[in-house]
């Protein structure tokens, strides 16, 4: 049995006129962070803003490791969770101690 092959319709080519150069990205003077949304104020010394409660993704973010790891570790009972109108938060006690347990000594 032989097989069909659709052919991709393809794209149409948009002709840049001639000594059009591409826009480069603006760099950012040296010494200024990049710009965000929202930028919290970091008051504790282990680089967690001063907060009771965190959500999956910043936990993710602290420990530089996926959601789903998070997930992970939550399932199995690694931090205290508290769930709020569908929401998991992470108790900020929970992520010290954690992370203060898995410390590797030099």
């Amino acid at each position: 049995m032989k097989q069909k092959y659709i052919s991709k319709p393809k794209r149409p080519t948009e002709k840049q006129p001639e000594g059009h150069q591409p826009e480069m990205p603006t760099e950012r003077p040296q010494g200024q962070a990049p710009e965000k949304a929202e930028i919290e104020p970091i008051q504790d010394l282990n680089g967690l803003p001063n907060r009771d409660l965190f959500r999956l993704s910043e936990v993710a973010d602290y420990l530089q490791v996926s959601v789903s790891t998070i997930r992970l570790w939550k399932d199995h009972g690694y931090f205290q969770v508290e769930k709020m109108r569908g929401t998991v938060w992470i108790t900020k006690a929970s992520i010290l101690k954690f992370r203060l347990k898995n410390r590797i000594q030099p």
